[in-house]
C-alpha cells in the first residue's frame, strides 16, 4: 500500500508543484483523491498504468481540484481502456461531465460510474455511464459510507470551505495474521488453491476433516486495517476530526503559514499549523502538508515545515511523485 503525490499546488501550478491531487496504490486497484490540471502527465512520470480499476474521489468543484478529471478520462479511451472507472464526488458531479460529453464528445467505452453524495438527503446517486440524463438508482447511506468492499470501505464528511466540499477516509478492514506454511505441511495438505484459501482465513475440508485456519494456529489473529484521510480543502472544523480518528496518514491542505492565519480564515482554508493541530487531536500516526500556495519556497516552505513540527513532528511536505509506503 502505498501514497503517491501527484500535484500539491495550491490554486496555480508551478515549476516544482503540479495541482492538486494524490494516488493510492492498493493491491491491483488505484484510487484517487482529486484530479488537478495536467494529472495524466503526472501520471505517467509516477510510472503508474492506465488499466487498472480506478477509484476517483472529488472533494469539491474548484478548477485547481477538478479540471483534470475530463483530460483523463479522454486518455484512457485513446489508451483503450477496459478496466472499470468509479467517480464519487459532490452533487452536479454528472453534469460536469455529461457537459464535456455533449460539447467536446466525451464517450467513455469503458465501465464507468459517476456517484454524486446527496449530503443534504443522505443519498448516493449513481449514474452507470454518461449516456443517460436519468440516475439508475439512489441509494440511502449509511454512517457516510460511500462504498463497503470486501477489503475496504471510503467515507466522507463534510468540511468547512467557501464552496461545498468534502473531506474522505480510505478504511482497509481487518486483515488476516501472518500464514504459517509449516503448519500446512505439518497437516499433510500439498500445494495448491487449498493454501490460498487458507491464507485467506477460509476454512477448508481435507480428507473429511474441517480445518480452520486460525485454530489450527495456520494464520496468525486478524491485524488491524490501515487507513488514510483526505482533508480536500478547509479550515479546522470537527468534523474532519471525527472522520480522521486514528489514521494512519493524514494527508492536510496547509495553504498557508501561521503569519497568514486572518488570510486562511477569510478564505476557509487552513495554516500549516492548522493542519498539525488536526493530526495531533485526530490521534494520527504521520501528517503529509499539501496544497502548498505558490508563495513558498526554499526557506519559506521549511518554515512551514518547521511551524507544524513544533505541534505535530511526524510531518513530511509534500513534494510532486513522492512516495509513502504505509506497511
Amino acid at each position: 500500500m502505498e501514497l503517491i503525490i501527484l500535484g500539491s499546488s495550491a490554486a496555480i501550478p508551478v515549476r516544482e508543484r503540479n495541482l492538486a491531487s494524490t494516488a493510492l496504490k492498493y493491491k491491483n486497484e488505484l484510487l484517487l483523491f482529486d484530479c488537478g490540471e495536467d494529472l495524466q502527465r503526472s501520471l505517467v512520470e509516477a510510472g503508474l498504468k492506465f488499466n487498472k480499476p480506478l477509484k476517483i474521489l472529488i472533494s469539491h468543484f474548484h478548477g485547481d481540484h477538478i479540471i483534470g478529471l475530463p483530460g483523463l478520462l479522454f486518455r484512457f479511451g485513446l489508451n483503450q481502456r477496459t478496466a472499470p472507472v468509479t467517480i464519487f464526488g459532490p452533487v452536479n458531479l454528472f453534469l460536469y461531465l455529461s457537459v464535456h460529453r455533449k460539447v467536446l464528445g466525451l464517450n467513455p467505452h469503458y465501465p464507468i460510474t459517476v456517484i454524486e453524495i446527496d449530503d443534504k438527503q443522505k443519498q448516493l446517486i449513481i449514474y452507470e455511464s454518461l449516456d443517460s440524463d436519468l440516475p439508475n438508482k439512489k441509494l440511502n447511506m449509511k454512517e457516510n459510507t460511500i462504498f463497503d468492499g470486501e477489503k475496504y470501505t471510503l467515507k466522507y464528511t463534510l468540511v468547512d470551505h467557501s464552496v461545498l466540499a468534502f473531506a474522505y477516509s480510505f478504511i482497509e478492514k481487518k486483515r488476516n495474521g501472518k500464514f504459517n506454511p509449516e503448519k500446512v505441511k505439518e497437516l499433510g495438505i500439498p500445494e495448491s488453491n487449498l493454501w490460498k484459501k487458507l491464507q485467506e482465513g477460509e476454512s477448508i475440508e481435507y480428507n473429511g476433516k474441517l480445518i480452520d485456519p486460525i485454530k489450527e494456529s495456520i494464520v496468525g489473529p486478524k491485524k488491524q486495517g490501515r487507513k488514510v484521510t483526505y482533508s480536500g480543502d478547509t479550515a479546522p472544523c470537527e468534523t474532519l476530526i471525527e472522520l480522521g480518528k486514528n489514521s494512519d496518514v493524514l494527508i492536510h491542505e496547509a495553504t498557508f503559514s501561521k503569519e497568514l492565519s486572518d488570510m486562511a480564515i477569510e478564505k476557509k482554508h487552513s495554516t500549516a499549523t492548522d493542519a498539525a493541530t488536526d493530526a495531533k487531536k485526530m490521534g494520527a500516526k504521520q501528517l503529509v502538508l499539501t496544497h502548498i500556495s505558490s508563495r513558498y519556497k526554499d526557506e519559506s516552505l521549511l518554515k512551514l515545515l518547521e511551524e507544524a513540527k513544533e505541534i505535530f513532528p511526524n510531518t513530511l511536505i509534500a513534494e510532486d511523485l513522492m512516495r509513502i509506503e504505509i506497511k
